[in-house]
């Protein structure tokens, strides 16, 4: 094995002994791209260029392919750019590292503006890849890539197996590191982020719609557990989703994945929840379009308008003037608006689903 390989992992094992412990669970690979990358079981580098590399640089490569791991950049990419997906990647994981300590390679992709963005963030507000990147490219960095994992076969349930594995070793290697005295602070929170249970946001969705939901007795459908004994009784019926409103912000805050996001979630909404109809709102400041759809309108082909600035208060006025019998509000935005541009509290149920901010003054918040 490679032994420049081997003294700068060794160093991380002792110093880090968090990033090392991950670190040991990748297999040393050499190869011939420019750099290096890791992809859930391999640990890719260029020997050539690895032993250019200062011992500090080395380790801090090291470290920055193990934040890749613990972030889940390589089962989380889905159909986005992959080179596109490496910087941004890159930009959510190198300022934890230099407030670390590390050194990382020369080139390594640094700024303050995207502290605290998630991936996903980060890839929305990047610029589209000019002309002339190459949508294969490994590592547009210069500091070390991320590949999908090779088990991965792009199916939500194979990448859930491949995180559930991956969040117990997290947590094994940062107990193992807190046992020694060497997890910080800052990192501490990174695991807890990591590994805690994320809420599964449609799953909240159709719990809110159908509690909202209108539900009675009815005898046209007596309850056939009395029918043997000879009683005739009600049963609960619980029909379809009567009328719903869903709002999505068109506001220049919010980008074209987003928007296409928001679409695809209002499909799911009229597929599986199956509403009597749907009055389907845009708005930045103003209304900017008001459709109606059903579950015969699938699939959906949503012209966006808007792009302007943020208000909430057109959404609630119109509903409350021309659609008073709503059974609940859906809004899809990033909530990215100041508290007085809510509006007043309506007399029916509101669901932010929120692709950033975590907190409105009234209604239901969850994180997509």
């Amino acid at each position: 094995m490679n032994q420049a390989f081997v003294k700068a992992r060794s160093r991380l094992v002792l110093d880090n002994p968090f990033f090392g412990t991950l670190c040991l669970r990748q297999k040393p690979t050499e190869w011939d791209e420019p750099t290096g990358a890791v992809d859930g079981k391999h640990l890719f580098f260029n020997p050539k260029w690895f032993e250019k590399l200062t011992e500090m640089e080395r380790v801090g490569f090291l470290a920055h392919e193990v934040m890749h791991l613990v972030l889940m950049h390589h089962t989380r990419r889905e159909e986005r750019n992959p080179q596109k997906w490496n910087v941004a990647a890159d930009y959510a994981i190198n300022n934890h590292l230099i407030a670390e300590g590390f050194i990382l390679p020369r080139g390594g992709l640094v700024d303050d503006q995207y502290a605290d963005m998630s991936t996903e963030h980060i890839y929305n507000v990047l610029p589209e890849p000019p002309q002339g990147w190459d949508s294969v490219a490994v590592d547009s960095g210069k500091c070390g890539g991320v590949l999908d994992h090779p088990d991965s076969d792009g199916t939500g349930g194979t990448a859930s197996a491949i995180e559930s594995e991956l969040t117990v070793a997290v947590n094994q290697a940062a107990e193992a590191a807190k046992a020694q005295g060497k997890l910080s602070a800052n990192m501490q929170t990174l695991v807890s982020d990591v590994t805690e249970p994320k809420v599964d946001w449609k799953a909240v969705l159709a719990r809110f719609l159908r509690s909202n939901n209108k539900s009675d007795f009815t005898w046209s459908r007596p309850n056939r557990r009395f029918i043997g004994s000879g009683l005739y009784l009600p049963s609960l019926h619980n029909p379809c989703l009567e009328e719903i409103a869903i709002a999505v912000d068109t506001s220049g805050s919010i980008s074209d994945d987003e928007l296409q996001q928001f679409t695809s979630e209002t499909s799911y909404i009229l597929h599986e929840l199956n509403p009597d109809r749907v009055q389907f709102i845009q708005c930045d400041s103003e209304i900017n379009d008001v459709t109606e759809y059903t579950r015969e309108s699938l699939p959906l082909k949503v012209e966006y308008q808007g792009r302007g600035g943020t208000l909430f208060r057109p959404v609630i006025d119109y509903i409350n003037d021309k659609h008073p019998n709503v059974a609940a509000l859906v809004y899809l935005t990033d909530l990215e608006v100041c508290q007085d541009d809510f509006g007043d509290k309506p007399h029916y149920p509101v669901l932010w689903v929120s692709t950033n901010q975590e907190e409105a003054p009234y209604g239901e918040v969850i994180k997509m």
